[in-house]
């Protein structure tokens, strides 16, 4: 039961970050221009809704964008994106937090599980503060934040900000899928069964690993494209405009120590990394693949395995899509999903491919799996 609450958990994340996404694609994500960790109801009347514009008008994106050209109503709109992106994250986190302290209480969870399970609410409860933090880098000038963009820039959050946000969202999913699977899945001593398995294991686990982290990095400049506008230049494939190469990220990696800033700044170069990282992922992905199925892997790691380039493959080319199409939302909040559900396809990879401690390899089968039961029993009876 534990282990299905944590997949209703992830699955909640998950939408959280889906909606997240739309609201930075309408933008939506600056209309509210204060917060408070309790929440709050929408403007109850006319001369309040006229009071949340009038704030926001005093900020760049305003100024810059819809001087004179948005109506209150359009305000409306947006802001009620904003607002529900807040509340549903406040409805996450009631989610998660009750039944873990009814369970902690009662004792069904304990231990390491509830110090981990703890750990992931206190991260949950700081993305509340890093949203804003993020939110509020968009009031400031956007000169502030991407200074080697010149001047007369567009009004966003800052991209580091943006990518702190991101990383701290996926930190959390990860968490919560890992220890739903760790519920719900057979120990590594069970689930392996054989030496032939457990050796099998871990080779692939040595190469499952530098493709976790080329995927990882993929998705973490992902916020310098979104952050940047980056999806919105060079929308041709495969080449960059007229270029293999761009001659910006000739310029940049020529000098790397004094052009730092443009690895996360400059559109070309920025966008030139995405590419290159994704590429790296469906060719790791690939030859993970076509490495595991030679191997006399467990049937759940097997399957994890050949999934994975499905997923990636078909990232890449909703990414493809999304930039020949000038990044419509519908197509980039599916892209910033499929993300998440190539994430969650790599943590399925590298938990089915964990290895037992080395107290359990000596241990007879009998033993171990008679074990893996009890420990089952303990964590989510």
């Amino acid at each position: 039961a534990v282990g299905y609450w944590l997949v209703g958990a992830s699955g909640l994340l998950y939408s959280m970050i889906g909606i997240g996404g739309y609201t930075r694609l309408s933008g939506s994500g600056l209309s509210m221009t204060d917060w408070r960790i309790e929440g709050r109801s929408l403007p109850r009347s006319e001369e309040l809704w006229k009071k949340e514009f009038e704030d926001y008008k005093r900020f760049p994106e305003y100024q810059r964008l819809h001087n004179g050209s948005m109506e209150l109503t359009d305000f409306k709109r947006i802001y009620f994106v904003e607002w529900f992106h807040r509340m549903w994250g406040r409805g996450v986190g009631v989610y998660f937090a009750v039944p873990l302290v009814y369970l902690g209480a009662r004792r069904i969870v304990r231990g390491p599980l509830l110090l981990r399970l703890t750990g992931l609410l206190g991260l949950g409860i700081s993305q509340a503060f890093v949203g804003w933090w993020m939110v509020r880098s968009g009031f400031d000038p956007p000169e502030k934040h991407t200074p080697t963009l010149g001047p007369n820039q567009r009004p966003r959050v800052s991209p580091y900000r943006l990518a702190s946000h991101w990383t701290a969202a996926l930190t959390l999913y990860v968490g919560v899928v890992w220890n739903a699977l760790t519920l719900l899945r057979p120990s590594p001593a069970v689930a392996h069964g054989t030496k032939e398995a457990l050796a099998a294991a871990a080779k692939c686990r040595r190469l499952a690993l530098p493709v976790a982290a080329a995927v990882g990095l993929t998705l973490l400049s992902g916020p310098f494209i979104a952050g940047n506008d980056a999806g919105r230049a060079f929308n041709t494939w495969p080449k960059m405009n007229y270029d293999w190469v761009p001659p910006e990220w000739v310029r940049a990696v020529a000098n790397p120590v004094a052009n730092m800033r443009l690895f996360f700044e400059e559109t070309a170069v920025v966008q030139f990394n995405h590419r290159t990282l994704a590429y790296a992922s469906v060719f790791g992905a690939l030859g993970l693949s076509a490495y595991g199925a030679s191997l006399p892997l467990w049937s759940g790691a097997a399957a994890a395995v050949r999934l994975l380039p499905l997923a990636v493959g078909a990232q890449m080319c909703l990414g493809i899509a999304t930039l020949l199409l000038y990044v419509p939302i519908e197509l980039g909040v599916a892209h910033q999903a499929g993300g998440v559900l190539v994430l969650t396809s790599v943590v399925a990879v590298l938990h089915a491919l964990r290895l037992p401690a080395a107290g359990m390899l000596a241990l007879p089968a009998a033993v171990v799996g008679a074990g893996a039961v009890a420990a089952a029993a303990a964590a989510a009876a």
